[in-house]
């Protein structure tokens, strides 16, 4: 029996309402296994969305107790998207103070397979601008729309946010009473209940930045160079690449102009991400060949290269898989299926990757075949 747990990034949530983190996901890996003839169970992680590594990562462990896994399962795998992947490595690792103490030599011995999607191995410029005052806003800004937008239309969530009359950099000088105040705007139309799901989800990112520190290239640094990964587990990590804004911008279809809040956020957190800090270097270049076809990609993967949150280079750690022409939640199945109503699928930016269902198909074939050790 396997036993498979899938780490959210810094947005924490495994569902919130029933919005799903990795989304479809869990059915695709059950159906992939099944028609293989494995028996397994996948378990969605809800941990703490801006908590530190240490929180987060004991949080997973807590979840391995409480299924029972170590009763249970034959083989463990984690699978970690963005700082989901950093938790995996840590859970996977030889450090101490995380919990099950007594049981990590057993936990050791059942864990097969750590596969870190879009994960800052090497830190994000991102974080160091989201510990600021305004990165704080942003970050609360870029929550609650990728929320809102969702559970909504996007023409309906667009329409709506640009009646109020607000641009980006609006949102950066505005108090947070004014910040409530969009809050609720934003979020009149859901129930009661729903509204506190996300008031209490968006306040938690404002008390507690921990995670953003620990993401920054320099502390980082420091954990690439302290942490022991236990010898017996594999390894594996996928990178997202997604195009910059002036190629988004080109390439999009009339129709997408309805929605131009969402390339004006893209633009600015490509932007943020596309300067690496002084002293600190990534994973060395590769070559720039798409994941699975081999196939060049249209653009060059240098340290400016990016999918709108991490730096593509940073996202390289043991067995690398490839390139995925994707923006960061792309590849946990939010991504853009239809031309006007994502109805199957919700994209958060439009990045220009035109991530698509064949591509999620194919990524997620692959990572079975990893986890079943048959690639």
């Amino acid at each position: 029996m396997h036993h498979i747990y899938l780490i959210p990034g810094f947005f924490g949530f495994s569902n919130l309402g029933n919005v799903l983190y990795f989304r479809a996901v869990r059915e695709t890996l059950t159906q992939m296994f099944a028609a293989r003839g494995e028996r397994v169970v996948v378990y969605g992680v809800r941990t703490y969305p801006t908590g530190s590594l240490a929180r987060r990562a004991r949080r997973v462990l807590d979840e391995i107790e409480k299924n029972e896994s170590l009763k249970h399962a034959d083989s463990i795998h984690l699978i970690g998207h963005s700082t989901g992947g950093i938790d995996a490595r840590l859970v996977a690792s030889t450090a101490r103070g995380f919990g099950l103490t007594t049981e990590r030599p057993e936990l050791a011995a059942k864990i097969r397979t750590v596969v870190c999607l879009a994960t800052p191995h090497y830190g994000t410029p991102l974080a160091n601008f989201f510990t600021t005052i305004y990165g704080k806003k942003l970050l609360y800004f870029i929550t609650l729309i990728v929320f809102v937008g969702l559970w909504r239309r996007p023409i309906a969530f667009a329409g709506g946010i640009l009646g109020l009359g607000y641009k980006v950099y609006d949102v950066l000088g505005l108090s947070e009473t004014l910040l409530l105040q969009l809050t609720n705007q934003l979020l009149r139309d859901f129930t009661p209940e729903r509204q506190r799901e996300v008031r209490e989800f968006l306040d938690s990112i404002l008390k507690d930045v921990s995670l953003m520190i620990q993401l920054t290239p320099e502390s980082m640094h420091v954990l690439n160079a302290t942490i022991q990964p236990i010898a017996s587990v594999r390894q594996v990590s996928y990178a997202t690449v997604s195009p910059p804004p002036s190629r988004a911008m080109d390439r999009r279809r009339w129709r997408e102009w309805l929605d131009p809040l969402s390339l004006v956020l893209y633009s600015a957190v490509y932007s943020l991400t596309a300067k690496p800090e002084d002293g600190y270097s990534y994973h060395p270049a590769v070559s720039p060949l798409a994941f699975g076809t081999k196939e060049a990609l249209p653009f060059e993967i240098d340290s400016t290269s990016n999918d709108g949150i991490v730096p593509s280079l940073s996202q390289i750690h043991g067995e690398f898989r490839g390139f995925v022409k994707a923006d960061h939640l792309d590849v946990v199945g939010h991504y853009l299926r239809g031309p006007l109503e994502k109805q199957d699928g919700a994209d958060w930016f439009l990045s220009g990757a035109k991530f698509s269902l064949d591509r999620f198909e194919r990524l997620w074939t692959d990572i079975t075949q990893v986890l079943l050790g048959k690639a």
